[in-house]
This record gives C-alpha cells, sequence and structure tokens, in this order.
C-alpha cells in the first residue's frame, strides 16, 4: 500500500511532463476567478495544510514545479518559488496609537517639557513589518512663521537618521525618544533622542520600529521634548506627526 502511494506522485508527474512536451501548438497561462476568487500564477500542488502545536503552526504546500532559489534567474531584487505560500495571505494587520494628540504645555527657557504616547502593531506578514516617521514640519506658530527648531542634541550631532543623549535643555529644541518592542538601536536609553524627518524639508521618512518576524501585540512608548530659547517669540506653536506601518510580505 505505501509504494502505490509513492508511485502515484511519480506517475502523474511523467504523465503531464509526456503531455507538455508533445504539444507542438502554443500554451498559455490564464487567471481563474469566479465572484468569490481569484488565481493568479495557478500550477499543479500534491497536497497543503496547516498544523500546529504547543508553541508553533506551520502551513506549507507540496509539489511546487521548477522552484527558484533567490537570484537564481539573474537577479539579487526578486525571489522566485512555487506554491502559495509564497504568496500566503496576512490574515491579520492591525496598527493603533494610544492618543493622536501630544500638549507640550507652556515652555520655558532653559526647561524641558515632554509628553508621550504608545503604539502597538500586530501582523501576520511572514517579512515582518516597519514603522516609519516624519513631521509636517518643525515646531511653528500658528499665527505666524517663527519656529521652535529640531534639536541637535547636547553635542550638535543627531538628526532624522541618527539618536544620541539630550539631556542639556539650554540646548533648545524639539524631538522624540522610542522606548519598547522591536525600537531602532540608536534609541539606546530614555535620554536618546532624534529629530522627526522634515517633509517640508524633503527629508525621507525614517524607520523608528520593526522586525523581520511576524509581530503579535508590539508595543513602543514614542516621548516627544521641547524646550526654547531665552529669546523666542510667545505664542501657540504646533506640527503633525505622520505613521507609517508597513506589513512584509
Amino acid at each position: 500500500m505505501m509504494k502505490a502511494k509513492l508511485f502515484q506522485p511519480v506517475f502523474l508527474f511523467f504523465i503531464l511532463f509526456y503531455f507538455f512536451a508533445g504539444q507542438k501548438s502554443q500554451v498559455f497561462a490564464d487567471n481563474m476567478e469566479s465572484d468569490s476568487y481569484k488565481i493568479q500564477f495557478g500550477n499543479f500542488n500534491m497536497a497543503s495544510g496547516k498544523r500546529s502545536g504547543d508553541t508553533y503552526i506551520l502551513s506549507d504546500t507540496m509539489g511546487g514545479l521548477a522552484v527558484g532559489p533567490y537570484g537564481q534567474y539573474g537577479s539579487s531584487n526578486y525571489f522566485i518559488g512555487s506554491g502559495f505560500q509564497y504568496v500566503y495571505q496576512i490574515d491579520y494587520f492591525a496598527f493603533s496609537i494610544s492618543k493622536l494628540s501630544i500638549e507640550l504645555g507652556e515652555l520655558f527657557a532653559n526647561s524641558f517639557k515632554t509628553d508621550s504616547h504608545t503604539i502597538n502593531i500586530t501582523t501576520n506578514g511572514a517579512g515582518g513589518y516597519g514603522v516609519y516617521a516624519f513631521e509636517n514640519h518643525p515646531l511653528r506658530m500658528v499665527a505666524g512663521s517663527d519656529t521652535i527648531i529640531d534639536t541637535t542634541c547636547d553635542a550638535n550631532d543627531c538628526d532624522e537618521t541618527i539618536a544620541t543623549s539630550w539631556t542639556d535643555p539650554a540646548q533648545a529644541g524639539f524631538g522624540f525618544n522610542a522606548s519598547g518592542d522591536d525600537v531602532s538601536s540608536d534609541f539606546v536609553n530614555t535620554n536618546y533622542f532624534r529629530q522627526f524627518a522634515d517633509n517640508e524639508a524633503s527629508e525621507a521618512m525614517q524607520q523608528i520600529m520593526g522586525s523581520s518576524n511576524v509581530a503579535l501585540d508590539r508595543t513602543a512608548t514614542i516621548s516627544y521634548k521641547a524646550s526654547m530659547p531665552g529669546n523666542q517669540t510667545a505664542g501657540n506653536y504646533q506640527t503633525s506627526i505622520v505613521f507609517v506601518a508597513v506589513p512584509g510580505y
């Protein structure tokens, strides 16, 4: 009985190979679809399924033909595989922000004001995820053009791409820290701050959190901090911060 089971897929392979090899007319691939589904890149598979245990969930396909490894067909910029596992559906993606308004209150010279919120992400994407952030512009007076500059930290060596220590309130500016799950490694501790990438200055948004693994309830705290110089014009200052969460496939 076991020999018969092992022989069947081999027999099917040669029948299919003979059929395709023996055709002299042109052959076309096609998409298969109905009102409730659409199949692209259809191929032949022997089996598929999902298995689980106390510490794992595994889904698989068997029997995809002509599988090519990464870069085999002349490029290192794409992945070629076979079977629907290579376009596996992301079952669930969620991203949330604990509060949407950050209030730094009244600022004084040589004094920090802070506020924070949390961001949370869950995704089953096999390629992990990334969270990026940018500001529309520096903190700017609502009824004017005066700004509070983006921080350059204590040693004038931080920017939108790298965080460094910022503990001296005499170094006026506006910046943020990220702490918690999967945050970028330059946030060494809660005293390390960056600028936000400035969209108005055409700076590219920067990753602040991410992983190459599946994410389940991953949370980071984003802390905002500002101080101002003694000659700063009085008034209300504001900006908008944009977070972009990207699942990996």
